[in-house]
C-alpha cells in the first residue's frame, strides 16, 4: 500500500481544511524567520535558518500526527500489521 493518500474533500472535509490551515502556518513561519532575519545582515542566513527551521520541524512533526488523527478509519486500519487486522475483523 502507499502510505501518501490524495485528500478526500467529499468524505473528509477536516482533513482538506487541515492541509490548507498547514500550508498557512508554514507560509506564516517563512515570512516570520525573514523579518527576523534581515536584522542582522551579516548573519542573515543563520538566523534564517534558526529560526525557520526551529518553528518548521515541530510543526510538521505536530502536522503528521495530527493528519493520522483526522484519517478516516477504514485507512486507518490498512497500515496496521495483517496480525492485528485479524484480531480486530
Amino acid at each position: 500500500m502507499d502510505p501518501i493518500n490524495e485528500v478526500d474533500l467529499v468524505n473528509n472535509p477536516r482533513q482538506w481544511l487541515f492541509v490548507i490551515g498547514m500550508n498557512l502556518l508554514v507560509l506564516t513561519e517563512l515570512c516570520v524567520a525573514m523579518y527576523l532575519a534581515t536584522s542582522s545582515a551579516e548573519d542573515f542566513t543563520a538566523i534564517f535558518m534558526k529560526a525557520f527551521f526551529g518553528m518548521l520541524i515541530p510543526t510538521l512533526a505536530i502536522g503528521v500526527l495530527a493528519k493520522r488523527r483526522l484519517r478516516p478509519a477504514s485507512a486507518a486500519r490498512a497500515y496496521q500489521p495483517v496480525e492485528d487486522q485479524r484480531l480486530t475483523s
